[in-house]
């Protein structure tokens, strides 16, 4: 009898990245991710607690907890400006093009 593979991570994220739409939300969740792993690196950095970071922010120690899990939707440039003024970082957006497909 053969034996079973299972598959890779990268195999089965392969396939699921086909899909137009599963691509679409997949690079959307990630693109959180940078920014929540940003959010956590600087505060880190500055060695602050989330308390300590929300009292910067105006804002509840469980709101900076629901940021940093990820379980946020919709930021708006306004939030984003405000937590890069209370981590004393300039906020940088910029837009570059995916990888594009040969013509």
């Amino acid at each position: 009898m053969k034996p079973i593979r299972a598959k890779t991570h990268e195999e089965v994220l392969k396939r699921f990245l086909k899909d137009e739409e599963s691509k679409r939300r997949y690079e959307e969740e990630l693109n959180k991710l940078r920014i929540v792993h940003t959010l956590i690196d600087l505060r880190h950095k500055r060695g602050w607690t989330q308390t300590q970071f929300a009292h910067r922010l105006g804002v509840s120690q469980p709101f900076i907890a629901k940021i940093e899990s990820g379980d946020f939707h919709n930021f708006g440039l306004e939030t984003l400006v405000k937590l890069a003024d209370a981590l004393d970082s300039e906020l940088e957006i910029r837009f570059r093009p995916r990888h594009s497909k040969a013509a």
